[in-house]
């Protein structure tokens, strides 16, 4: 944590944690049972707290595997990101900042693991996920618009989320057998990797003329 970041509060650390325990656990017992044989009831067993603690948290089971929506790293960071930080380029920056909102690299890594043998037995998960990327896009829209001190379009904004969430999701695919690699420098490596499709064969990048 950087001098200027604030402290998250020790409630709101245990609040986070729990919503992320509930999550991991639901994800667990859908991939060990499926997702029909798996009970709210379960899911909050395993965390260790009431089915009325797990509704506080999430409003169905459905809701819990696909997990929490929150805002894209803290507000410290995302002041930086808007204000034209830390580099001064926009897809660099915006990498920077999903890189820099994980705090457990392990529990990415298992995450999306889980979600992967989900969604292969479960087409409704992905659906479920597809859903919940309008709010990833509504907030990201928000980020790039106040960046750029004027409103982007919902297509810019749709496209910017797909790319994070794809970067993001390979990215932690690729060094879950080596936890080694911290998952902010292979999202760095892959979001580098993805630069190159817009360069010529003698590594400069493309510009459009005009």
């Amino acid at each position: 944590m950087s001098k200027d970041e604030r402290p998250i509060g020790l409630r709101e650390q245990k609040k986070r944690q729990t919503e992320l325990d509930l999550c991991m656990a639901a994800r667990r017992l859908a991939v060990e049972r499926g997702l029909d044989a798996t009970t709210v009831e379960d899911i909050a067993r395993a965390v260790g707290v009431s089915p009325r603690t797990f509704f506080n948290y999430y409003e169905t089971k459905m809701a819990a595997v696909v997990g929490p929506i929150s805002e894209i790293s803290t507000p410290d960071l995302r002041e930086r990101f808007i204000a034209g930080g830390p580099s001064g380029v926009l897809m660099d920056d915006l990498t920077w900042l999903f890189a820099q909102g994980f705090e457990s690299e392990s529990d990415v890594r298992e995450g999306i693991a889980l979600i992967t043998e989900i969604i292969k037995s479960d087409p409704r998960v992905l659906a479920a996920f597809i859903a919940s990327g309008a709010r990833l896009e509504s907030m990201i829209a928000d980020l790039l618009s106040a960046r750029l001190g004027r409103a982007v379009s919902p297509e810019f904004a749709s496209l910017a989320a797909g790319f994070m969430t794809t970067i993001t999701t390979r990215a932690a695919m690729s060094s879950a057998d080596d936890p080694a690699v911290p998952l902010a420098a292979a999202i760095r490596e892959h979001c580098a990797m993805a630069a190159r499709l817009f360069e010529e064969h003698d590594g400069t990048k493309r510009r459009r003329n005009g």
